[in-house]
């Protein structure tokens, strides 16, 4: 498998500049092509149920597709949508980057691959990375706010639903395609991507790949914070020298593969996709030998294995079925897919011996069935099931394997009353949890929302919404280092293990309460005319809130956390809005101007942990002929509203800038495109990582690439 990717990642390099640079394939055109003004703003919102276009949608959402989401398309899901508003990506080290919606993350957001769960290990601990694969995806919706709650109960902070068309849902009109290589400096990243689609008589198919390698990430700085070192403690200062110029043991490789096959009829079709994925990475640790400098400045890849950290080896196999028919009668349409996952990751420790092996095998099913109009009323109704067996094993398992089945039923409706638009929701679901042992948890949950669009002009809406949702404890935070015979924490205080990856002592809690939030949500939308955009204002309460709280006490020097449950409020502003500065028929000059901000604090006093920087920015792009320039600049504030025991995160300004060429390729388009990241080479530590005064992100980088498309 392995041979098969590196042969691909050449011949498509080779392929696609022998292309590129063949006078007598490419058309360079001297009449203007048509500017590059973005993606537009009435596309369908699949993750609404209903698919209503984004201007009629009461939800509060964000869309990356076409050029959109090509261009920001990273190694991680978080690093991918970080610029939105509402966003933060959680990283932990550059393997990991975890999407932070309205600054909660982790099992309060939902990622689906095509509107089903991911069945990974990514929610379990901040140092899991996401198995979706972002440069394969053709569009991703994130939806926040009162909608998520048709997605599960852990949707509370927002819903993440990555869209491939692994399962064609339509004939293709003849072969198309798309092949890329990037090539980033700051890791020697390389990047390469595969994708081809066609059909014949009723049977369309759908292939796709893809391949990544990096090196340790360079950085112009320290990795280890210096504000964080005993410059008197000799280790700890020799650690600060060694720790200049990169991250240690941050390397990566992935790779994927995927088919999928359908049969397509009259209004409707039924396929299944097969997907095989494999990603080694590394974590950031923050003691470590001193490395060779020349190693690192030969930008040669590096063996797989320990490199002095923790490792992690994860793989899954992954089958989907899915289908859509038209019905008769009271119900007019019927969508469903099953999704059968076989999960793994190990992780390493240096000496290569494995500490735990975390597994997550099952499937779960999601139909949903769309009623004929009843006047102006229209709506959706489904079932959603999922069973599956999470085990965390070897000698530094902390969480015995425990089988989780969940069944739930969901409505959505919408009504037009004159300028109003009402939507409401409702969602029920029972979750039971079984270890292998004496513990067990059966709970059940009811979740609903209502939502107000009032389209007070032809251009403008008014959005207004409440929900109350409810979640159910997941596995590891009922059963982190619980005995489970007793069900109860360990007596013998020796006896708990830690987490290798996090090194930390984590104990759940067997008796913990539900979640319950009450969201409200007003915003203003201007989708029509030449200044266009939105602003949300939202205040959600939490009752009961779960968080792993560090306890300020050490076993053996690895410090304890607990899982600790206090109300939370959660308040923000979410604004961005475009508007041209100059065009004419071959040119266009577009300012966007863009902020967010989240406020959370514990009701008895103190702040949420983890909660990111308050950010304003804008970007300017231009688009003349075949080109597209860009300059995006972002301000992040200092955090210094931190929880007990927390460190503040200093502020910092990101200053990017990307230019794309686009010429003809027969019947399809070529695009050489670059980038340079981080342009005023800044020390930036996010304040949602917890690796952020070990592993900052990179400094100064540039990103080349080439992509046909065809």
């Amino acid at each position: 498998m392995r041979s098969f990717y590196k042969s691909f990642r050449v011949r498509a390099l080779v392929s696609a500049v022998s292309a590129a640079m063949s006078t007598g394939l490419v058309t360079s055109s001297v009449q203007a092509a048509e500017p590059h003004s973005g993606d537009v703003l009435d596309e369908i919102i699949v993750s609404g149920t209903l698919q209503r276009n984004r201007a009629e949608t009461s939800l509060p959402v964000n869309v990356l597709s076409g050029e959109a989401l090509r261009e920001k398309a990273a190694s991680t899901l978080g690093e991918t949508l970080k610029e939105l508003v509402g966003v933060n990506s959680a990283s932990f080290g550059t393997g990991v980057g975890m999407p932070v919606i309205r600054g909660q993350s982790g099992n309060r957001v939902q990622v689906l691959q095509g509107g089903v769960s991911n069945i990974d290990a990514a929610a379990v601990s901040p140092d899991h990375a996401n198995s979706v694969e972002a440069a394969l995806a053709e569009r991703i919706e994130v939806v926040r706010g009162p909608a998520t709650l048709l997605y599960g109960n852990g949707a509370i902070g927002g819903v993440v639903n990555v869209i491939d068309n692994r399962v064609p849902t339509s004939m293709p009109d003849a072969l198309n395609g798309l092949l890329e290589t990037r090539h980033q400096s700051a890791s020697d990243q390389q990047t390469s991507v595969f994708k081809l689609e066609n059909g014949a008589g009723q049977l369309a198919w759908h292939l796709d790949g893809t391949y990544r390698a990096s090196n340790d990430m360079r950085i112009s700085g320290y990795a280890i914070n210096p504000d964080t070192v005993d410059l008197t403690d000799e280790e700890a200062f020799a650690e600060l020298l060694a720790s200049k110029g990169f991250i240690d043991n941050s390397s990566t490789r992935a790779q994927a593969l995927t088919g999928g096959l359908s049969w397509i009829f009259d209004g409707g079709y039924l396929g299944m996709a097969l997907n095989r994925s494999e990603t080694h990475y590394g974590l950031p640790t923050a003691a470590h030998e001193p490395h060779d400098e020349e190693d690192h400045a030969a930008g040669e890849p590096e063996e797989e294995g320990p490199e002095g950290g923790i490792r992690i080896a994860m793989q899954q196999e992954r089958l989907d079925f899915e289908g859509k028919t038209p019905l008769g009668g009271f119900f007019e349409e019927a969508n469903g897919k099953l999704s059968v996952v076989d999960y793994q990751h190990a992780e390493i420790e240096s000496n290569g011996e494995v500490g735990t092996v975390y597994k997550n095998e099952g499937s779960e099913g999601r139909f949903t069935f769309t009623h004929r109009p009843v006047g102006n009323l229209m709506g959706v109704t489904g079932v959603q099931y999922g069973s599956k067996t999470f085990s965390a094993l070897g000698d530094e398992a902390y969480i015995a394997t425990t089988d989780i089945d969940s069944i739930a039923l969901f409505t959505l409706q919408s009504i037009d009353v004159g300028d109003m638009m009402y939507e409401f929701g409702i969602r029920g679901e029972h979750q039971n949890l079984q270890q292998v042992g004496n513990c067990e948890n059966s709970d059940s949950s009811l979740s609903g929302s209502m939502s107000g669009l009032w389209r007070a002009r032809e251009d403008i809406n008014v959005l207004v919404s409440v929900a109350h949702s409810q979640r159910t404890p997941t596995v590891e935070e009922l059963y982190s280092n619980i005995d489970a015979m007793t069900c109860r924490t360990q007596d013998d205080e020796h006896q708990l293990i830690a987490h290798a990856a996090t090194q930390r002592l984590e104990i759940g809690n067997p008796d913990a309460d539900k979640e319950r939030s009450t969201n409200f949500e007003i915003g203003l939308r201007r989708h029509l005319g030449q200044v266009t955009g939105e602003v949300n204002l939202f205040y959600n309460s939490i009752s009961d809130y779960l968080y792993m709280r560090d306890m300020g006490v050490e076993v053996d020097e690895i410090p304890i956390a607990m899982l600790t449950q206090q109300d939370a409020n959660f308040r923000g502003l979410e604004v961005e809005f475009m508007l041209p500065i100059a065009g004419n028929d071959v040119q266009r000059t577009d300012l966007t101007l863009f902020g967010d901000y989240v406020r959370a604090r514990f009701q008895g006093g103190g702040n949420v942990p983890q909660i990111p920087a308050k950010r304003i920015g804008a970007e300017i792009s231009h688009a003349h002929d075949h080109w597209i320039y860009k300059l995006r600049a972002t301000r992040v504030a200092s955090q210094t509203d931190v929880a007990l025991r927390e460190s503040g995160t200093d502020g910092y300004t990101l200053l990017n800038a990307s230019v794309d060429y686009h010429v003809t390729l027969f019947a399809g388009e070529a695009t050489v495109f670059g980038k340079i990241n981080n342009l005023l080479d800044e020390e930036i530590r996010n304040h949602t990582s917890l690796l952020k005064d070990v592993a900052p992100e990179a400094g100064r980088s540039v990103e080349l690439g080439l992509r046909i498309e065809f």
